[in-house]
């Protein structure tokens, strides 16, 4: 099974729904979920701002959202993403995080 192809969210096959997005796809997702913006999210998972950008546009087609907030709710519904996926995305990605807490990273968009 290709784990990035565009499928329909309406199936009633759950193995596909909860493998539409990549692994590194529901990291970016879990930040979003969490608030965070573009240039926070590159920060965090070392890539360019350009790169987040994109990446979430792939995300939004994937899961056929219209925004940020849709696509978190989206994820959600089809259990894409849970609290447990995003606490170990935390945990993955603690050190980063801190530092944008500590006012180390910017915070423009």
């Amino acid at each position: 099974m290709n784990r990035t192809a565009h499928i329909s969210l309406n199936t009633k096959d759950s193995s596909q729904i909860k493998t539409i997005l990549t692994k590194r796809e529901i990291e970016y997702l879990s930040l979003v979920a969490l608030g965070y913006k573009n240039l926070q999210i590159a920060k965090i998972l070392s890539v360019s701002r350009s790169t987040v950008k994109k990446t979430l546009e792939n995300i939004f087609f994937k899961l056929k959202a219209k925004d940020r907030a849709n696509a978190v709710t989206i994820a959600f519904i089809h259990e894409i993403l849970s609290e447990k996926i995003i606490t170990n995305n935390l945990a993955k990605f603690k050190e980063k995080i801190n530092s944008i807490h500590k006012g180390e990273i910017l915070v423009n968009t």
